[in-house]
């Protein structure tokens, strides 16, 4: 399963289907291009907030990785914790 969870406006959404229109209404295409399992994300303020999950491969473009394991390419945002196994292109690094 591609999402586990996306909270949004203090709602929980577990529906891929309804968590992939919501991510490409909020323009967010990075994200559902990008290949991925298990994620639990949030936006808040226009920002992906990544809680859990794989991100196996795509590039990540802007936001927050809080926990999980990344793969992919990091193109900008703030890095916090998890298993950082991917490409650095800018950004910063809290980990």
């Amino acid at each position: 399963m591609r999402y586990a969870e996306l909270l949004i406006d203090n709602k929980s959404i577990k529906s891929q289907s309804k968590i992939e229109d919501l991510l490409i209404s909020q323009k967010f295409y990075w994200l559902v291009d990008s290949e991925i399992e298990d994620a639990k994300i949030e936006i808040k303020k226009n920002t992906i907030i990544w809680h859990s999950g794989n991100f196996y491969s795509g590039e990540w473009k802007f936001g927050v990785f809080k926990n999980g394991n990344f793969y992919g390419n990091w193109e900008n945002g703030i890095f916090e914790g998890g298993n950082f196994k991917g490409n650095w292109n800018s950004g910063i690094n809290q980990s």
